[in-house]
């Protein structure tokens, strides 16, 4: 039996310690082909995004993986919302600039160019996602599908209402989720559910390959912060879900919905309004991410960092 070719996929980050766990399964793990990564202004200013997301994958060994900056602000709104732990530059060591051009560009160019094979993953606020379909809206019939990480069913991580991603930029987020492509949400329903205890770091920093070695430096670091001083029984990689629900996508347990985003509520922007009840009679549009299997989602994460 022939073995199944990689899937192509393109990453879309503001690289803080969890878009760099993912980009670490992506770029090796067997069953990924890691075209490219864009970056984005979200979790810190773009110069410190593009900056985490070179060190990351220099560190590993990853100096062929092209780095492409884009936009270095929301749509219509100031960025903000940063925090402290997420907007760190990365001591890792760093061998290379960022690929020229920019990257809606880049996406634009390379989504055309493919057979419609590729599958986008954003990690991040959705700014170069929308301009991207602004450019060229025919990028939706070339991409095989939309996995991202972001949006909530219920509550939020940045207000009561809306997850971190979408919060940054509501309106690039309801373009996206407009355009009429596969999507599928991993949000905070299912990065909840995927808390990666101390005993499964432990698992990861005893791999040999120096992705795992990176890896574990920043798990560790997450379990001082969110283990020992907020007492979770685990540390939340939020983007490496959705990741692994590339390569598996059976992990996930979803609902077939509506999915809208709130742009003008004084106290609901950037909330995601999944119709789970089809109370709205609109055509489903978004895969929603309920429930993860959490043994298959750390069988795939240990499957690309042990390469």
């Amino acid at each position: 039996m022939p073995t199944p070719m990689p899937t192509p996929i393109i990453l879309d980050v503001d690289t803080g310690y969890d878009d760099a766990v993912a980009m670490l399964i992506a770029a090796g793990h067997p069953e990924i082909e890691l075209l490219g990564v864009t970056t984005v202004a979200g979790n810190a200013p773009l110069d410190v995004t593009t900056d985490n997301t070179l060190r990351t994958l220099d560190a590993a060994g990853y100096t062929n993986i092209p780095v492409i900056a884009g936009a270095h602000r929301p749509l219509v709104r100031e960025l903000g919302g940063s925090t402290d732990a997420q907007s760190q530059h990365f001591r890792f060591s760093k061998k290379r600039a960022a690929t020229p051009g920019y990257a809606v560009d880049w996406l634009v160019e390379m989504i055309m160019a493919s057979d419609g094979e590729i599958v986008l993953v954003p990690l991040a606020p959705l700014t170069n996602i929308a301009l991207a379909l602004y450019k060229e809206p025919a990028i939706v019939e070339k991409v095989k599908k939309v996995v991202l990480m972001g949006g909530a069913v219920h509550g939020g991580n940045m207000t009561p209402t809306a997850e971190f991603n979408i919060w940054i930029d509501p309106e690039a987020a309801r373009i996206v989720w407009q355009a009429g492509w596969p999507i599928t949400m991993v949000g905070l329903d299912v990065t909840s559910r995927a808390l990666i205890p101390p005993d499964d770091v432990a698992q990861v920093k005893a791999l040999a390959t120096d992705r795992a070695r990176i890896t574990g430096e920043l798990l560790d670091f997450c379990v001082q912060r969110e283990v020992v001083g907020w007492g979770k029984p685990g540390v939340q990689i939020f983007d490496a879900c959705a990741v692994a629900a590339v390569v598996d996508p059976g992990m996930l347990t979803t609902h077939h919905c509506f999915v809208d985003v709130e742009t003008t509520g004084t106290l609901t922007a950037g909330m995601t309004v999944c119709d789970l009840e089809g109370l709205t009679e609109k055509p489903a549009n978004c895969h929603v991410g309920l429930d993860i299997d959490y043994s298959r989602f750390f069988r795939v994460m240990m499957e690309g960092l042990e390469g």
